[in-house]
């Protein structure tokens, strides 16, 4: 099965978004970490296709997280999507510099994520064909 690594470490964030998997039946297993640190022994080892990443993180905060596994040969083609609480102007632009392909901020809107989901699953199972 596809796996989707979630970074995060507030609780209360992990299971408004292990919720959407499973009550909007998301096709992918959900792994999750707590840290930019575990963030990058996932990308190598878990090598999921993808990662919502928290941007504010102990230790190597997600951005940074972020830049190390799309420079990296190994780890480069994983996509990452930013997900944060930071709604400032200029935010948005360091998560896609970073290498971010998508940035949603918190409070997630279940639905919207679900949707948006679903669709790049939907998408790569056009790719894997």
């Amino acid at each position: 099965m596809r796996k989707i690594v979630l970074v995060e470490d507030n609780p209360l964030n992990r299971a408004v978004i292990q919720d959407i998997f499973e009550f909007d039946e998301i096709d992918a297993e959900l792994v999750t970490v707590e840290s930019g640190e575990e963030a990058l022994v996932a990308a190598r080892t878990i090598q999921p296709i993808l990662m919502l990443m928290d941007v504010r993180l102990p230790g190597i905060d997600g951005l940074e997280a972020t830049q190390r596994i799309k420079n990296d040969r190994e780890t480069s083609s994983i996509e990452v999507w930013a997900i944060t609480a930071n709604a400032m102007k200029g935010d948005a632009q360091k998560a896609l510099d970073a290498g971010c392909s998508e940035y949603i901020t918190k409070p997630i809107n279940s639905n919207d994520l679900a949707k948006k989901l679903r669709g790049f699953l939907a998408g790569r199972d056009t790719c894997e064909v």
